[in-house]
This record gives structure tokens, sequence and C-alpha cells, in this order.
């Protein structure tokens, strides 16, 4: 069981202890499930005034809070230095070094120092591992694809040929990395019945150094050129990404997200579950898309946007959401008015 002192956590997050040293910390828990030997996190005075119903021997907050006598240290950003000892107290299982024999492994591949492959994974033609990667088992790596270092794959992934991964990227189960994008025209056969012709992908994929990849996330190779995922992209579980999109650096993308072929999400951006976002279109860098959001055009940066079909600027869209419980009335305020000129209008004549 780790333990660390409240002075040791403080070194390692660059906060504040408190004078009062507190236990030993053997864990780090949010407020309803920490334990005595855990530390916590508040944010606000409203989770502040949560506190004395926790269990916690000790706290992470900011300046300007008063934790009373629990021992403490000060923080610039809480909920961050939180996440950032969770990986102290929480960290993957370290995996051996080691290429199980049950695993197929190419003559040509070539593989770093320390690299775990678990059973049944396969890994292609002059495929690079870098030092220090995870391959889970029954995952599948193609030929020509390059892993940098210390990046996990957990079991059952599938990457296509030619995909580049970079450095400390995390993978999770059933992702499919490089597949075809979904390129098809329409003909007309001999008896002038429409059919679907497809167009072959010869591009491929870029992923940068630091991205997370849910479970089953889909991300297409490109038509020609590249996809590309950039550095410290979060993907949630069940996001797909289709051919030539360019999502920009530290971008994060919540659960059932789809983005049509061509199109770029900028840097910094947040967008809520179940946004769509059609083909060709520009998202600025900072944007900021609510849950369901349907993109059809070109959004600029720093822009928040909401609704469902189409979207619009948030103003105007929590302004549409007001008068749209008041419609009723305003068509009997209308109906009214439309009785009242045509009466007058009678009179006149």
């Amino acid at each position: 069981m780790m333990s660390f002192t409240l002075e040791e956590l403080a070194r390692m997050i660059g906060g504040e202890p408190s004078v009062r040293p507190g236990p030993a910390i053997t864990g780090i828990r949010p407020l309803e499930y920490a334990r005595p030997s855990d530390i916590t996190y508040v944010v606000s005075q409203q989770f502040l005034d949560k506190l004395p119903a926790s269990s916690a021997g000790a706290v992470i907050l900011p300046s300007g809070l008063d934790p009373g006598d629990l021992p403490h240290i000060r923080s610039r950003n809480p909920e961050a230095d939180y996440a950032r000892l969770t990986a102290v107290y929480y960290p993957y299982a370290d995996e051996t070094p080691a290429v199980s024999p049950r695993a197929d492994v190419h003559p040509d591949a070539s593989l770093g120092k320390g690299v775990h492959v678990g059973p049944f994974a396969v890994i292609g033609k002059a495929a690079t591992i870098g030092d220090r990667c995870v391959i889970g088992a029954h995952t599948v790596i193609g030929e020509g694809v390059s892993i940098g270092e210390g990046t996990r794959i957990f079991p059952n992934v599938s990457v296509y040929r030619g995909v580049t991964i970079g450095k400390r990227v995390i993978i999770h189960s059933g992702a499919v990395i490089g597949s075809d994008g979904f390129g098809f025209c329409r003909d007309v056969d001999e008896r002038g019945l429409p059919v679907n012709v497809k167009k072959y992908h010869s591009g491929t994929v870029e992923i940068g150094d630091d991205v997370e990849i849910g479970a089953l996330v889909a991300i297409d190779r490109a038509l020609s050129g590249v996809t590309r995922i950039g550095r410290d992209v979060k993907l949630d579980n069940l996001v797909q990404v289709a051919h030539n999109v360019e999502i920009g650096d530290s971008t994060v993308i919540a659960s059932q997200v789809g983005i049509a072929g061509s199109s770029s999400v900028g840097k910094y951006g947040l967008i809520g579950g179940q946004a769509g976002i059609r083909d060709h279109v520009s998202v600025g860098d900072g944007v900021i898309l609510a849950t369901r959001v349907g993109i059809y055009r070109n959004v600029p940066a720093g822009s928040i946007m909401a609704g469902s079909v189409p979207a619009m600027p948030r103003h105007v869209f929590l302004r549409a959401q007001t008068l749209f419980k008041k419609l009723p009335e305003m068509m009997d305020r209308i109906r009214k008015l439309e009785k009242y000129i045509s009466f007058n209008r009678k009179d006149i004549q």
C-alpha cells in the first residue's frame, strides 16, 4: 500500500501543506467516498459545506476557503492536482516486459526495450514499437505501423497498416484505427438502377503524443493524405472520426460524437455528447459545442454553440428557448390582434 505524508504530496503537486501534518495518506477519493486515510478535494464553498460529512483525513483546496482543523494542501487548481495524484495512487498495473509465446510478431517488426506483447496479439511486417509499450492480448498492429514509446494499447484493438501513433498514447479496447473511410459515389448499372462504387483509401492516420482514445472509437484513414489527431486530444467511447478529419491539440470530445469527412476541429475545444459535425466544415479554436448540437456551417473560434438542428449561437438559442414556452400565449395574443385589426377595418369601410 502506498503511503505519503501531506508534505510529500504537496511537493509532488507544488502546493502548500498545512502546519498540521495529519495522517499518512494511503489513497485519494472524492468527498463522498473518502476514508480517514484518504485525501480529497473541494473547489468552492458549495463543496466545502459538504466537507464535514466526509470521512477524509485531508483535503486539497484553493486559497480563501477555510477547512477548519482538517489537514490540507493549498492548490492553484485543486481538481487538476487531485487528478495528478490519482496517477500516483492508482496507476495502471505494470506489465512484465516480455513477448507472449502465443503472440505472432513478424520477423521484420522492430520492438523497443521493455515492451510487453500479450497473448494472441499480432504485430505485422515492418511495424515499429517504441520502448516500454504495452500491446494487449488479441490486438492487431498492421504492416508498417509506428508506435511511440510509453504507449499502452488495451486488448482487442485493431490498428491498420501505415498508421502513426505518438508517445504515451492510451487506446482502449475495441478501438479501430485506420479503417477505410465511408467513401462511395453513386452510379447506375446496365439496368439504370443506382449502385454504390467504393473509393479505396490510400491515406493514413497520424495520432499525436499524449492522446487518449476510448473504447470502440473508430478513426478512419484518409482518402488521400492524413486523418490527424493532435497532441493531448481526448476521445470518449464511441466517437467516430471520418476520413481526412483534423482535430487540434488538447480538444476533448465526449461520447457518440460523429465528425464527417474532411472537417476540421481546432485546438482546445470541448464537444458534448452526441454532437454531429457535417463534412467539409471548419470549427475554430476554443469552440464549445453543447450536447447534441448539429454543425452545418463553419464555426468561428471561441464560439459557444447550443441547440440541436440547426445549431445557433448560445445567446440566440437561450432566447429561443425562453420564447418557446410563451408560444401558446403569444399565439392567443396574435389571434386577438388579428380579430381587432379585422374588426377595425370593417368599421373604416
